[in-house]
């Protein structure tokens, strides 16, 4: 009986001590949660103020296209009749290109050479006329002058001699008029011929024989025939945005890559900066749209293979510094160096703060007593990665380099706990 009492002492004593421990582990996980979250400290990662070369780098989107390219317009109307290239062909300077049909502007031009004609007989004879005129004229004014004739006879001499003057002015002028009438039929019927101005490659061709070339102003079919480029110098007319280009100076080196030529980037010479905005892009943009200026890239040693109208990323390197002080981007942030988190949310709470109150300079966070320190700083140029630091660091200095969420609302004063790595979400 008593050893049956005794081994339900023991059992009962078990249940005891497990109930004990279960009760210890939840009563732990209770107040480790309730720990954690009494923690209002900001998990940052810290880094040194190194030494390094930066390459400060301004980019746009742009297009391919050759330096010296010529669009072959009409300027008469005229059915082509021959089209001698094709597109993609090299052609010489004076090499026919296409020829329109020439038959009414060689008979305006037979036309016009016959009435020159007729003008200049017309005017031989108006000349013969005044001259035989004049010698009669001065004979009845030597004879009225001795009064050997009546003032009747004298001003009928005088008369039909100002007809004569009148009948050769005349005769001139229409000479005149044939000459010019000769030269616009010459030039129109040269129109009917159209030959290279300069060594290169028919880069497009946008009529076809039988169709009619028509003249006018752009985008009217038939006004560009075809257009023949100098593909041995290309170039590259990139967007760069109004913030950027003022950095952009003619001279500076950039690197070009080109998006059929993945694996190579080239290098190019900045030769022009707009002073206007890109027109093609502005005028439609509203006020919230970026204005874009051209800036014209040179290309070196450009391939055979480079098209005309091909995509390109332009990177402009528009400053380098070989050894200075640098930090990462995201450590330099814009702030208040007088106001805490609580003067922010205390001035909030009151609706007495207002945008003149924070006076916003650049600077980092430093910690000391686990707490936020900002430290202004002046910055210099910039890569993709890194801030030159002209003044307010020193070389080893620790300062906060991430993560960027928590930098974007760190506050002076801020409770800080350093760790090694942050586990953003979605990592």
């Amino acid at each position: 009986m008593a050893k049956k009492e005794r081994k339900k002492m023991s059992k009962k004593k078990k249940r005891i001590i497990i109930a004990s421990i279960i009760g210890g582990i939840v009563v732990a996980l209770i107040l480790f949660n309730f720990l954690r979250s009494s923690d209002k400290s900001v998990k940052v990662v810290q880094g040194e103020v190194n030494r390094g070369k930066l390459v400060s780098i301004v980019s746009g989107p742009g297009k391919v296209q050759p330096t010296s390219s010529v669009d072959i317009s009409a300027y008469v109307i005229g059915e082509v009749v021959e089209v001698a290239v094709e597109e993609g062909e090299s052609v010489s300077a004076g090499q026919l290109l296409l020829r329109l049909d020439d038959t009414q502007y060689y008979q305006d031009l037979r036309r016009a050479e016959a009435a020159l004609q007729q003008a200049s007989s017309a005017l031989d004879l108006a000349k013969r006329q005044l001259d035989e005129g004049r010698d009669v004229y001065r004979r009845q004014e030597s004879l009225y002058k001795e009064g050997l004739i009546s003032d009747a006879e004298f001003d009928m001499a005088t008369t039909a001699y100002k007809m004569l003057e009148s009948n050769y002015t005349s005769a001139l002028a229409a000479y005149s008029q044939a000459q010019a009438t000769l030269v616009a039929a010459r030039d129109a019927y040269s129109k009917t011929r159209y030959t290279s101005p300069i060594d290169g490659i028919v880069a497009r061709i946008n009529i076809e024989e039988g169709e009619v070339a028509v003249p006018g102003t752009m985008n009217i079919a038939g006004t560009v025939l075809l257009e023949v480029s100098n593909m041995g110098v290309m170039e590259v007319e990139a967007e760069i945005d109004e913030v950027d280009v003022v950095r952009v100076k003619v001279g500076q080196e950039a690197r070009i890559e080109v998006d059929a030529f993945s694996d190579q980037v080239f290098k190019g010479t900045v030769m022009e900066i707009a002073n206007t905005p890109n027109v093609s892009a502005v005028g439609s943009l509203s006020t919230d749209e970026a204005t874009n200026f051209i800036v014209t890239v040179l290309l070196e040693d450009a391939p055979e293979e480079l098209r005309s109208g091909m995509s390109a990323t332009v990177d402009i390197i528009t400053a380098t510094k070989e050894d200075c002080l640098q930090v990462p981007i995201q450590s330099v942030v814009r702030r208040d160096p007088d106001l805490t988190r609580e003067d922010i949310e205390e001035m909030k709470k009151k609706g007495t703060l207002k945008v003149e109150d924070e006076k916003l300079v650049e600077g980092v966070f430093m910690v000391e007593d686990d707490k936020a320190v900002f430290v202004p700083v002046t910055t210099g140029i910039s890569d993709e990665q890194n801030f030159e630091v002209v003044a307010g660091l020193n070389e080893g200095d620790t300062i906060i380099t991430g993560s960027y969420k928590a930098l974007r609302k760190l506050e002076r004063g801020d409770s800080v706990k350093v760790v090694e790595r942050i586990v953003e979400e979605g990592d």
